[in-house]
């Protein structure tokens, strides 16, 4: 009998252990599978896109992956370029039903509706706290109720830092020091902004209500880390996330129970393991609104095996192998039915993830998103340099944020 082997391409969803986690999915996949072998790949988020423009572009000259791991903001420009596949043939209604709501709607072509990516794993985003450094500045989790208090909270516990060895008040983000689309989201929606316009055919960040709140975030960040780089290797922030213990906030898409119990884990704390709490992410004017995304399995047009590749996706997205796996790297899973037995050992964060999917949404599902998240990305990196450097203003950030509309309007243009 002939073994198929299967290019899959993946994010490090594990950090260093994403291919010992995943090899054990590998491992109990083909023992049913004999004829099927399974070829992971790591690329970094920041490389995958160039990677699956380039094998797009050079189809028939490079080796192409069979499957691929995406995020649920590039489903639909993926789709509309031809990448990939409609995998509604494969996978009846029944296997999709109970997977998070925006996952799923983030997962079909804006113009057909098929579905051409199944949700894998869960980024729904939450503020994780120091309960024991709040209580040491007077603080409790009622102040991050709110955009306001919960500003007071950061700048107070900034303030109080000595030296660089003392506690941040609040991480830039859950990714290497950037600010991306998906971080800034939460604030625009709670000020009643949104980034495309009802027509999703132009961008709407540079409006009043979004225009304030990435003010407000921008304004937060140049208070706390404002001139911090000028002189610093790693940027305006120490390296580590929340789960190291050197901040005190930061709002994370990922599930604290790998890091927490891992011991081995790069940045394991004991403090941090007895005194960490979550909230939803704080009220803005209009509410509370938080991100939910995640990553999908889809596969490209030019797979060479799609029957193959649709049957691990169907393993990879199966209740057994959402909770083994998810477990072992810290992600949730896509499917609402396992989050109660998921945080079956920790019914305060399940409440406020409940929480958290009923008020919470995707980013709108439109073939320019893909475009926007870049730029968005590039028009960030330019603000962090400005703060790093100690040269921010708000008439810099107003100038940034009308040329990346500009730029973003012009690109529009030519997919309309």
């Amino acid at each position: 009998m002939s073994v198929v082997q299967l290019n899959f391409w993946l994010m490090p969803n594990g950090d260093f252990d994403t291919i010992s986690t995943l090899q054990k999915e590998i491992a109990h996949f083909e023992k049913w599978h004999t004829n099927i072998h399974i070829e992971p790949t790591v690329i970094p988020w920041s490389h995958v896109w160039d990677r699956l423009m380039n094998v797009h572009k050079h189809q028939g000259e490079l080796t192409p992956p069979d499957i691929i791991q995406i995020g649920t903001t590039w489903v639909s420009t993926l789709s509309y370029l031809g990448v990939l596949r409609d995998i509604g043939s494969f996978f009846d209604d029944a296997f999709t039903s109970d997977i998070i709501a925006p996952l799923r709607e983030s997962s079909s072509s804006f113009e057909t509706g098929g579905l051409m990516s199944v949700p894998w794993l869960a980024d729904i985003r939450m503020l994780y706290y120091r309960i024991d450094v709040l209580r040491l500045f007077g603080f409790s989790s009622r102040d991050l109720a709110t955009t306001d208090s919960f500003k007071e909270v950061c700048i107070k516990i900034q303030k109080n830092r000595k030296s660089e060895e003392d506690i941040s008040a609040f991480r830039v983000s859950g990714h290497s020091e950037t600010v991306l689309i998906h971080d800034l989201a939460p604030w625009i929606w709670g000020n009643g902004g949104t980034f495309l316009t009802s027509n999703l055919k132009k961008v709407a960040f540079d409006e009043k209500p979004a225009k304030e709140a990435i003010h407000w975030y921008f304004d937060l960040l140049n208070q706390l880390y404002g001139g911090r780089g000028r002189n610093r290797k790693y940027g305006i922030i120490p390296t580590g996330t929340f789960f190291s213990g050197k901040y005190a906030m930061e709002v994370v898409g990922k599930s604290p129970l790998y890091n927490i119990s891992n011991l081995k884990h790069s940045n394991y704390s004991q403090e941090v393991t007895k005194n960490y709490g979550i909230v939803p992410i704080p009220k803005g004017p209009k509410g509370n609104v938080p991100f939910i995304g995640g990553s999908g399995l889809a596969i490209p047009t030019w797979s060479r095996y799609p029957e193959e590749a649709a049957e691990w996706i169907r393993f990879l997205v199966s209740p057994e192998s959402q909770l083994r796996h998810g477990y072992r790297i810290g992600v949730f899973p896509s499917r609402v039915s396992l989050l109660e037995d998921y945080f079956k050992d920790a019914k305060e964060d399940f409440e406020v993830i409940t929480s958290t999917l009923e008020k919470g949404k995707s980013l709108p599902n439109s073939p320019l998103l893909g475009t926007l998240e870049r730029i968005i990305t590039a028009f960030s990196d330019r603000i962090l340099k400005s703060i790093r450097s100690g040269e921010y203003s708000a008439e810099f950030l107003e100038k940034e944020i009308k040329q990346a509309a500009t730029e973003a309007n012009y690109i529009f243009s030519m997919y309309i």
